[in-house]
């Protein structure tokens, strides 16, 4: 990604990195906090009854929650990536003036 960063304008950068908030923003809101706040409520529900929740349905869900963790953890990367780079143009700007 460093390589493609490199070759966009700064309206291309801030473009994507607004575009890659939202994203992150609407993934944590719409599927990573859902799914752990189902498992958390799902464990504790069957807190009393260990028999009535099998390991391989908690073991699926935690499974999913840290596919949705990894997803999240790239996103914040490349975004990491594109204000790193858009810092660097807009010094280079400020130090031209």
């Amino acid at each position: 990604m460093n390589e493609s960063i490199d070759k966009m304008t700064l309206r291309e950068k801030l473009t994507e990195a607004d575009r890659l908030m939202r994203e992150l923003v609407d993934h944590l809101d719409n599927g990573f906090i859902p799914k752990a706040r189902n498992l958390s409520r799902t464990i504790q529900e069957h807190a009393s009854n260990t028999e009535s929740l099998s390991d391989m349905s908690v073991r699926q869900h935690a499974a999913e929650i840290i596919d949705d963790h990894r997803f999240s953890e790239r996103l914040y990367e490349k975004i990491g990536a594109l204000l790193v780079a858009i810092d660097g143009d807009v010094t280079l700007i400020q130090e031209g003036q």
